[in-house]
């Protein structure tokens, strides 16, 4: 399983909430951790400190630990714990200026009875599938579809879409990974009296929205202007957007 944050002035950005969600997948996996959150940041900023810059991506991968080759996940039983830290440039200011391009997959989301999505592990291949499809039709990215019909979210990120003034992004029970920075802009939308909701939508409904963005740790909220053919609301980032984007980032001092 893995979790991915950054640095912001070299800050480690909501290192509590990516460790609860950690947990949360290892709870999940049955595959208990033999490390504390004092100690992932210990090692962390360590690891950080070699690289000597403001801004970095991180991923962590945690694995069950080394044994015999097979299923059985008590063959291994210490975790292995894996730091990747690089540069992580400002993202380009075209995504706010042009807003991107995303088709939507004919690879559906994992259902939930088969693999829970709210586990972030490695057992990825359909996102992988997803994104290639997007990669083929030059989009920048790929949204799923559950066994309904029902968008889920991005490979990589969630979705969101604003119609009439209602700030919408799918629920958790349509299956899809609960985004850190998806469940902040829940709260801060909330908080500052935006009329926002989870609720289930289907892909005509995405396409037919004022506004469209996606949301991740790393790429914040990005505009998405166009879905297959379709553009979306007027063909640019749309203002509401760009206001959540400045409160985001505002509320989190970034």
């Amino acid at each position: 399983m893995y979790e991915v944050t950054q640095t912001f002035n070299r800050k480690i950005f909501k290192l509590e909430d990516h460790f609860e969600r950690l947990l949360y997948s290892a709870m999940k996996m049955d595959m208990p951790l033999d490390f504390s959150m004092e100690d992932l940041e210990k090692d962390l900023i360590a690891v950080l400190d070699k690289l000597n810059t403001s801004n970095a991506y991180i991923r962590i991968v945690v694995t069950r630990g080394e044994g015999e080759i097979g299923l059985d996940p008590a063959l291994a039983t210490k975790n292995n714990v894996i730091i990747i830290v690089k540069e992580l440039p400002p993202n380009p200011s075209w995504w706010y200026t042009d807003g991107v391009h995303m088709i939507i997959s004919h690879t559906m989301r994992n259902p939930k009875n088969a693999i829970d999505p709210r586990i972030k592990s490695g057992n990825y291949l359909n996102n992988v599938m997803a994104m290639n499809e997007a990669k083929k039709a030059g989009a920048f990215d790929a949204i799923m579809l559950n066994g309904k019909g029902e968008i889920t979210e991005a490979t990589t990120s969630n979705i969101w879409v604003i119609k009439d003034g209602e700030i919408i992004t799918p629920p958790i029970k349509a299956g899809l990974l609960g985004g850190i920075t998806r469940k902040s802009l829940l709260k801060i939308a909330a908080e500052n009296s935006y009329n926002v909701s989870e609720r289930n939508f289907d892909e005509d409904f995405l396409k037919s929205a004022d506004e469209c963005f996606l949301t991740s740790t790393t790429k914040l909220l990005v505009p998405i202007t166009k879905v297959d053919n379709q553009s979306i609301g007027k063909g640019k980032p749309g203002l509401m957007t760009l206001e959540l984007l400045e409160l985001y980032k505002k509320t989190n001092g970034i």
